[in-house]
């Protein structure tokens, strides 16, 4: 892998700052919301009882803690100082202790948690795509999958319609973001690093034989960019249905190909001689 511990260094810092206000800031975000239920639908028809979930990218702990309340058993991970915090605080409150464990790592470091196996591999909301190579990271699954594991990974793909259509406003520059491939510059919270955009080809492409991808999901093609806050609470109505457009339509191609995100499950079953 070739990030820069500068550029670690500056992510940790940028999400740590972010952990302060995130919470609050998706809880008056009407389509960040709408996406979170849309990752929950997936992951719950995928998951099997019982299955042990290991999570990437964490977060402040909210998909963490609602795994648990369904009754699975988490190892949550981050490499964010200020989110593990958060999670911690979360699992104390919510008292989870005993179905959620917290391990301060990066997507990078993988194989420190080595030889601990799990059912479910779980990454939401592009935490993946700060990586600069996406199968630097994939290769560590094989070594943590159970045979028949499956994995789900939300991330941000090049072809983001809400975003391109900029264009017609002028921003030539943020509409084509997406598609440079050295990566393009993202500011969280006054800090600066790049982000590298990823198509469901590209999944395809850093997963082993042993793998299969089972399932490909558009999230916000029609629903506007998150980001987006003043059309939330312009036009309501049409925000709920832009909602319907997208459920509808999402799983089909070439909508299951394209957004804001792509929801991304593949199944592991290792060839045996």
């Amino acid at each position: 892998m070739t990030l820069t511990q500068q550029q670690f260094d500056r992510v940790n810092l940028a999400f740590t700052k972010q952990s302060e206000i995130y919470d609050e800031y998706e809880s008056t975000n009407k389509v960040l919301h709408w996406m979170r239920q849309q990752v929950y639908r997936v992951a719950l028809k995928y998951l099997n009882e019982g299955d042990k979930i290991l999570e990437l990218n964490s977060g402040t702990g909210t998909d963490a803690i609602f795994f648990a309340k369904n009754g699975f058993n988490v190892l949550a991970t981050d490499l964010s100082d200020g989110m593990i915090e958060k999670i911690r605080n979360k699992i104390l409150k919510e008292k989870l202790s005993d179905k959620i464990r917290v391990t301060q790592c990066s997507f990078t470091e993988l194989e420190k948690l080595y030889p601990e196996k799990f059912d479910f591999i779980f990454s939401n909301f592009g935490g993946l795509n700060c990586a600069d190579d996406l199968s630097e990271v994939i290769k560590h699954f094989p070594n943590l999958l159970n045979k028949g594991g499956r994995i789900i990974i939300v991330i941000m793909p090049p072809f983001c319609p809400w975003e391109l259509v900029q264009i017609f406003r002028g921003k030539i520059k943020f509409a084509l973001r997406r598609f440079n491939k050295a990566g393009a510059a993202s500011n969280v919270e006054g800090i600066q690093f790049k982000t590298f955009y990823y198509s469901a080809g590209d999944f395809k492409k850093s997963l082993s034989n042993n793998f299969k991808v089972i399932y490909r999901q558009g999230l916000g093609i029609f629903t506007p960019v998150p980001q987006m806050e003043k059309f939330q609470k312009r036009f309501p109505r049409l925000l709920k249905l832009l909602n319907r457009t997208d459920e509808k339509l999402s799983r089909y191609f070439p909508f299951n190909l394209t957004g804001d995100h792509l929801i991304l499950v593949a199944e592991y079953n290792p060839k045996t001689n």
